[in-house]
């Protein structure tokens, strides 16, 4: 059949085009590990071809002499001296394949990806003239040069070449890999503010891309691009900066923003209350910024924007000394506020316009009141048990007299609470020996 020469005819023109291709085209194009591969293959695609035509020819001289003698079946040797022009032309494709097979180690060195200036300039000083390749450059013409004694050297600094180009490949990934990541936002309650969400993927990356440029900079191949990792790395320290002065000023924003939306709390903390104003702006326009681009390195690069969160939090930490300063003057004028925690307080302090708020936090303060009477006027004339039992005031409290100073009517609620409740063992003694004893201890709590 005709399909071994066919095969043969395709493999001969295909290898031919390769070859020229290889041999004449852009040595800048040369794709090392690409020509090795597929001149292996057309070594093993020719190696088959071959073994088909000496199948071919061996059967063709048992059918010339009928069958053989042991000593007279043609050996490769027999073969080889009388091939057949199919046979000749493989051998002859062959041996160009083997010789080119020579120059793959110079292409391997030479075409590596990770040459850059500086290492064909080495390579020049070596060999006492320009090696840099141009666009006219050919595989063809770099041979002419007679490298090979040089190529020892070559080879070392094409492998210093190779470790500096995974160096470069690892800086552009990380860099890359930040092109996906954005901050996560949330909507904080009604208010349409937004909030930073979840931050553990970024906090991953971070930690685990600030560990990777300390190890390469610590590599003998980062001498090329010692300022592109430093600079990486100051990148990267910065943003971890940023977001650790940025989540701080969050938390603490988060607790304070309720305290200070009351105008209670603004009024008694006129100088708190204008820090907490000034940082309230600065975060606004922090996460106003975040949201018009989300992704993490455009959001951290706003100008001056650690510097503005360092200033946020120093303010922050004023506002809570302030605060705690504040909260101590009310629980020294009434002790009893120390058996609430400093939310509790700040939410009783926050609303002083509505004293009935101070029912839930009563039993801490009191043991045995659980709960004040209101009068419509909101005076406090009676306080009652955790069962029910009613004791009339021996005076009512006015709340609007304080104008707003719970701590005060507090105190008072506790004075009149000894002298009620001394009130009214009094006229229990009185009433004892008066009545029956059944009713009498139904009658007085």
């Amino acid at each position: 059949t005709l399909e071994p020469f066919s095969k043969l005819f395709t493999l001969a023109v295909k290898w031919q085009k390769s070859e020229k291709k290889w041999t004449d085209g852009s040595f800048l194009e040369l794709v090392a590990e690409t020509v090795e591969t597929e001149v292996n293959e057309y070594n093993k695609d020719i190696l088959k071809v071959v073994k088909v035509f000496a199948a071919r020819f061996k059967k063709g001289r048992v059918k010339e002499v009928g069958r053989p003698r042991k000593s007279e079946i043609s050996t490769d040797k027999d073969i080889k001296e009388d091939e057949t022009p199919a046979i000749k032309v493989c051998n002859a494709i062959q041996k160009q394949i083997l010789d080119f097979k020579v120059h793959i180690p110079l292409i391997t060195t030479l075409c590596n990806p990770g040459i850059r200036d500086r290492h064909w300039k080495l390579m020049s000083q070596s060999v006492g003239f320009d090696l840099t390749p141009d666009s006219g450059t050919t595989l063809r013409k770099v041979l002419r040069f007679n490298l090979q004694p040089h190529m020892e050297e070559f080879e070392s600094i094409s492998l210093g070449a190779s470790k500096e180009f995974a160096l470069e490949r690892s800086l552009q990934r990380m860099v890359e890999d930040w092109g996906a990541i954005n901050f996560n936002t949330t909507t904080y309650r009604d208010s349409g503010i937004v909030i930073l969400a979840a931050i553990d993927d970024i906090q991953t990356l971070l930690d685990d891309q600030i560990v990777k440029t300390q190890i390469m900079k610590g590599s003998p191949f980062i001498k090329a691009f010692e300022k592109d990792i430093k600079e990486w790395e100051e990148r990267l320290t910065r943003v971890q900066d940023i977001i650790d002065e940025w989540l701080k000023v969050q938390a603490q924003w988060l607790y304070l923003e309720p305290i200070f939306s009351s105008e209670d709390i603004m009024q008694q903390m006129p100088e708190e209350g204008r820090l907490f104003q000034t940082v309230d702006r600065t975060w606004k326009d922090v996460m106003r910024n975040a949201l018009k681009d989300s992704k993490v390195l455009v959001a951290t690069s706003m100008p001056n924007l650690l510097e503005r969160l360092t200033d946020c939090n120093r303010l922050l930490e004023k506002i809570n000394k302030g605060l705690n300063h504040y909260l101590e003057k009310k629980r020294l004028y009434f002790p009893r506020f120390f058996f609430l925690s400093n939310d509790e307080i700040l939410e009783i302090l926050s609303e002083t316009k509505d004293p009935t708020r101070v029912q839930p936090h009563l039993k801490k303060c009191f043991e045995g009141i659980s709960e004040l009477e209101f009068t419509s006027a909101l005076n406090i004339s009676a306080m009652y048990s955790a069962q029910g039992e009613k004791v009339d005031f021996a005076e009512k409290i006015s709340t609007a007299e304080t104008k707003g100073a719970v701590e005060k009517w507090l105190l008072r609620v506790q004075n009149i609470m000894f002298l009620s409740v001394r009130n009214v063992l009094d006229k229990a003694l009185e009433a004892y020996t008066d009545e029956e004893r059944a009713i009498w201890v139904t009658e007085w709590p």
